[in-house]
């Protein structure tokens, strides 16, 4: 691999961070010649293998503050230089690896309002939505639980079944995205690309779902649904909307509380009740008086939170 090419790809990863990201000329830049990708990939990797193995980094370096250094001061890339590389590579090579081996899991969590890309060995990527925690349970990467929301875009490969647990759900895929919404309620699985399969105890046999298509159950309404979406609508919230079509109110909740600055709880009679519609993210401050418009519902102080009840006669 060319030097320059990995120093060039160091700083795109370094840049990420920052506001002034010209996201444009990065697409082009990956564009321009496979090794871009490569180079990008094997940084990104890294870097994430820098943040699970802080500890151990610590420990060798004498440095106990690393442990809890927040993942954002792991970017040592901003440097842009092969020599902050070399010395990371070297300073791996030579210590362990714990963080996901046969008896661990690692844990990936967001907090409200935030996201958070994660990239596996294979090059497949996972978007991560706010509250939300991935688990990646095997050293090979293949067996997920997922509580929360997220956006898989997995690499196809023949040898691996990747499997993820989620809301009562397991799914299996080899190669295709997908995006999958579960919460107490249930969960909601929706495919962009290529086909998945979906098992649980509740259902009597495998569902199988490919490009369009969307499967959500409600405990609430001991339901499950096969139902069709458009590619574009899947994960809407990674570009500032949800899009709802006929998505049980449980459900939804769930997603409010991702983004509103206060818990979200709903009366149970109202739980499998369908909703459809798109909103606006936004600072996530209106997403529930949106909700409760549309449905003629109160959004009615409760603790600390906000609960979405009956509408009550003036």
């Amino acid at each position: 691999m060319n030097d320059s090419i990995i120093e060039r790809a160091a700083e795109w990863h370094a840049a990420q961070d920052g506001d002034s990201m010209d996201w444009d000329a990065f697409t082009l830049w990956l564009e321009a010649d496979p090794r871009h990708r490569v180079a990008f990939d094997q940084i990104a990797l890294l870097d994430d293998d820098l943040v699970m193995q802080r500890g151990s980094i610590g420990r060798t370096l004498g440095d106990a503050s690393i442990v809890d250094r927040p993942p954002r001061h792991w970017r040592f890339l901003a440097t842009g230089t092969l020599g902050a590389v070399a010395a990371a590579l070297a300073l791996i090579v030579g210590l362990p690896y714990v963080a996901n081996g046969p008896d661990q899991s690692v844990s990936y969590e967001t907090a409200r309002g935030e996201t958070r890309q994660i990239l596996l060995r294979d090059g497949s990527r996972i978007t991560l939505a706010p509250l939300s925690v991935l688990k990646v349970g095997d050293a090979r990467q293949s067996q997920l639980a997922l509580a929360g929301t997220a956006y898989f875009d997995i690499k196809h490969r023949s040898d691996r079944a990747l499997t993820i647990a989620a809301g009562g759900l397991v799914v299996r895929d080899i190669g295709t995205a997908f995006a999958i919404d579960s919460g107490a309620d249930g969960a909601r699985v929706a495919v962009a690309e290529g086909s998945i399969n979906i098992a649980s105890t509740a259902l009597p046999s495998s569902v199988a779902l490919t490009a369009g298509q969307s499967f959500t159950t409600s405990k609430a309404a001991a339901t499950a649904v096969r139902g069709a979406q458009r590619a574009d609508s899947i994960a809407s919230w990674r570009h500032g909307q949800l899009v709802y079509d006929k998505t049980p109110l449980a459900l939804v909740v769930s997603d409010l509380g991702r983004y509103a600055s206060t818990t979200v709880t709903i009366d149970p009679t109202l739980a499998s009740r369908r909703f459809s519609g798109i909103l606006t993210i936004g600072d996530g401050t209106g997403l529930v008086d949106d909700v409760a418009a549309i449905m003629a519902l109160d959004a009615r102080p409760v603790g600390k939170g906000i609960r979405l009840e009956p509408a009550r006669k003036p």
